[in-house]
């Protein structure tokens, strides 16, 4: 079977989906299969690079390296910065692992924070900036990092990147998931989810399928935060009942896991947010579709405080210097189980930021794209800050964990 434009055959591994593709039959999958393909499976290209995104997809097809790949540092490089950031600011900056994944790779996190060695440092308030729990989304570190640059090289010589530093907490982790983001590197530049084997279903079934989708395993320790992980009325034997981009079936790329918070990687992002007692905002990057989102993933219903947190939104926006839409997360489809949720209901104001218009930009859009979406970042770290933000509201119950 050969793919329209890329002159070569689809791989072996990869053809009983190539058939599924092809909607004529004529062993050719051109780019309006392709297209129509990225659409059922919920990708919206009104606004994104088409072409881009056919040509990643058109790699993983073929089961091919990405061109680019040399410019995307890989998850050891990117702990290598964060060691040297440490090494260049050893009273700003710490290196601290979070945990472990499946496969003995550290979950490698920047600690930044005036006196981070000397001082009791979770009294101020904390905010986390995440990237790459969908492993194919290599663009999703690269802001993270660029905030880190910038807070560290900037402190001796402007107030404001000072000011962060020496009132807030901040925690950069930009590889959340570098199993998945390792084997996407090597293997399938498609790969969403984690590496670690399922094993058995939440319905005690033996599956040989590997991977869950770190974004909609998140399980909030509160009881009453359930249905954010599996609303009412979606049972665990039955993938009938899933929300589109949620699935009870472990060989889904939306996988939700056998059970809320059954990876290491949520277990570690969780004993952070919710444990470290100081957090107080979580900005998660994501790729792709130049979008700021809020919660509720789980529901149509509005957040208590929605115009606050558009407005916070379209403040951020403007930092950018761009278009970003900036809406509910549900208003761009429904799941369950991602980290914006569990943070928002326990009282953290949290965010999606959905970067770039393809998985894996071209090189010569990393450095924009990173320094238009810090000043989202600095904007945010700013608002965590703000003396009314230091105890949110919490949004489901009334009380903490």
């Amino acid at each position: 079977m050969k793919i329209q434009g890329a002159n070569q055959r689809v791989h072996a591994e990869r053809l009983q989906e190539a058939r599924s593709l092809d909607a004529d039959q004529n062993g050719l999958i051109d780019d309006q299969e392709i297209l129509a393909h990225l659409q059922l499976d919920g990708l919206d290209l009104t606004r994104g690079d088409a072409r881009a995104l056919m040509d990643e997809f058109k790699l993983h097809l073929q089961k091919r390296p990405h061109p680019e790949l040399s410019s995307y540092p890989s998850s050891d490089q990117v702990a290598e910065e964060l060691g040297q950031l440490e090494h260049r600011y050893p009273e700003l900056a710490r290196r601290v692992s979070l945990g472990q994944t499946h496969e003995g790779r550290e979950i490698w996190a920047l600690q930044i924070s005036r006196g981070v060695r000397c001082e009791d440092t979770s009294t101020r308030p904390g905010v986390v900036l995440t990237g790459l729990h969908h492993a194919r989304e290599w663009m999703s570190s690269q802001p993270p990092l660029e905030v880190a640059r910038q807070l560290l090289e900037g402190y001796a010589s402007d107030p404001e990147m000072k000011r962060r530093v020496d009132r807030a907490e901040i925690w950069v982790v930009p590889v959340v998931n570098p199993d998945g983001y390792e084997y996407s590197r090597s293997q399938d530049n498609w790969w969403k989810k984690n590496r670690r084997p399922v094993g058995e279903t939440a319905c005690s079934e033996p599956t040989e399928a590997i991977g869950t989708d770190l974004n909609r395993n998140y399980l909030s320790p509160r009881p009453q935060d359930l249905e954010l992980y599996r609303p009412s009325g979606d049972t665990p034997c039955s993938t009938t009942d899933d929300f589109e981009h949620t699935s009870d079936d472990p060989g889904s790329p939306h996988y939700r896991g056998p059970q809320g918070s059954s990876e290491p990687e949520v277990q570690a992002l969780l004993r952070l947010e919710l444990g470290r007692g100081n957090i107080r905002g979580v900005l998660d990057h994501h790729g792709y579709g130049e979008m700021i989102l809020y919660p509720w993933s789980h529901t149509q219903e509005p957040p208590p405080d929605r115009e606050r947190l558009r407005d916070l939104g379209q403040r951020m926006n403007q930092a950018l210097g761009s278009d970003f839409r900036v809406m509910q997360s549900s208003e761009l489809y429904t799941n369950s189980g991602s980290s914006d949720g569990v943070h928002y209901a326990n009282g953290i104001l949290s965010y999606t930021l959905e970067i770039g218009r393809s998985y894996q930009p071209p090189s010569d859009q990393i450095a924009p794209i990173s320094q238009s979406v810090a000043r989202a970042n600095l904007l945010f770290i700013d608002e965590v800050l703000e003396p009314e933000q230091q105890e949110p509201t919490l949004a489901i119950g009334d009380s903490r964990p």
